[in-house]
């Protein structure tokens, strides 16, 4: 029987390693295929999308009561805001980073409604996003600072002038939520942008660390995973836990299931959202299954962690779907991992780098954007491991990802 257990688990390895390495060939043809033809990109037809409201827009409002595990954060948070308000001569501009759904946005919005900024002249909130504008970034501070009416001013020059005659000598907060763009031209501009005066605190949140690194005056404060206690607080809020007469009994159930969300706050939230009206066998039920393969993971949880997978290119997603064939929780030689991404062509061919410079690169952006983290039970900064969520989505996704990709041969 165990034999059987064993082929049935390694089958479906054998299986994703088969369909990798035809997708390394698919990958390869597109390339000559593109090198041949001289194939160009026209983004014109994703002009209308934009033109979509985007479900994940945020706001700075927040109740601040329902918040669990963020208050050390807050407060280090403003501390690091008031640490370089002294002596300065530009904006200050401090990234929030981490992973997607650990609580970037609601340490925002705790610091954006915090009452040392009640008596700042201006505070204002723009939620950036996938698609970033410059442009549209302006005009939306603008539109906020303004008493009455707005303005929709069409260029970059107009806009500056207008944000330094209405910010210059102001005491500002401003929060950028969501920052993606990674070019250092785009980043610079918005800078510059914002650059128009000393009073002025800008919060950034972002999920990849080069960015904040690029973007930022000051440190970037990268945001820890909660505790399993805290994340079976927030499944408790979300549940109806305290209105139930069961509590003893499903308590250390609801305890083991905290354990599932990886500390991120997202995960813990669409669980006790689920688990909300469920009695006692259903609690257990979950407790015993694997989470993330069951059908509500789709809904919440892995969409917010499949926009950071969305970015990549086809041959980052081809590593990344290999870290899936290790168990939960393995730690993983950095060299190692290179070395093996290298003997399957998971590297993508170029001129100016080798592989293992390559693979050294695929590795700095895979822990900044949090798909690996360095492993917490080896001080030796090459020892990593696949952060859990990501663990459990990474193979499916790279099967979901095969015809959107024109790997229909597989």
């Amino acid at each position: 029987m165990i034999g059987k257990l064993d082929c049935f688990a390694i089958a479906p390895k054998i299986t994703m390693a088969y369909k990798m390495k035809k997708m390394r060939g698919q990958l390869r043809k597109i390339k000559e295929d593109h090198e041949s033809f001289k194939f160009t990109y026209d983004n014109s037809s994703l002009i209308n999308v934009h033109q979509f409201p985007d479900p994940r827009e945020t706001t700075s409002n927040v109740i601040e009561s329902l918040i669990i595990g963020r208050d050390r954060d807050m407060m280090n948070a403003l501390s690091l805001l008031s640490k370089n308000d002294n002596n300065k001569e530009d904006t200050i501009v401090l990234p929030i980073c981490g992973l997607g759904g650990i609580g970037k946005t609601t340490l925002a919005q705790l610091v954006f409604n915090d009452a040392k900024f009640k008596d700042y002249d201006h505070r204002v909130w723009v939620y950036v996003s996938q698609v970033f504008d410059l442009k549209k970034i302006g005009n939306s501070i603008i539109s906020q600072l303004l008493e009455k009416g707005s303005e929709n001013l069409d260029t970059l020059q107009l806009i500056s002038q207008r944000l330094k005659h209405l910010l210059e000598d102001k005491k500002t907060l401003l929060v950028l939520d969501d920052l993606w763009e990674a070019d250092n031209s785009q980043l610079n501009q918005l800078k510059l942008m914002l650059n128009v005066s000393s009073k002025m605190q800008v919060l950034v949140t972002t999920r990849n660390i080069d960015i904040a690194r690029k973007f930022c005056t000051v440190e970037p404060y990268m945001l820890d995973l909660l505790d399993n206690d805290m994340c079976w607080r927030i499944i408790k809020q979300n549940s109806g836990f305290e209105s139930r007469s069961d509590k003893e009994q499903v308590e250390p159930v609801g305890q083991k299931i905290a354990r599932k969300c990886g500390g991120l706050p997202l995960a813990a939230q669409a669980l006790g959202f689920l688990l909300s009206g469920m009695d006692l066998s259903d609690w257990k039920a979950m407790c015993n299954s694997d989470i993330w393969d069951e059908p509500f993971s789709d809904s919440t949880v892995l969409p917010s962690l499949k926009l950071s997978y969305n970015t990549l290119t086809p041959y980052l997603r081809l590593c990344f779907a290999y870290c899936g064939i290790f168990p939960k929780g393995h730690n993983i030689s950095k060299d190692a991992l290179i070395q093996q991404w290298i003997s399957l062509g998971f590297i993508e061919p170029s001129n100016n780098f080798s592989a293992i410079q390559l693979g050294e690169k695929y590795v700095r952006q895979f822990l900044g954007m949090s798909f690996l983290q360095h492993s917490k039970w080896c001080m030796i900064v090459n020892i990593m491991v696949v952060h859990f969520h990501f663990q459990s989505a990474c193979v499916s996704w790279i099967y979901l990802d095969a015809p959107s990709q024109s790997f229909q041969a597989l």
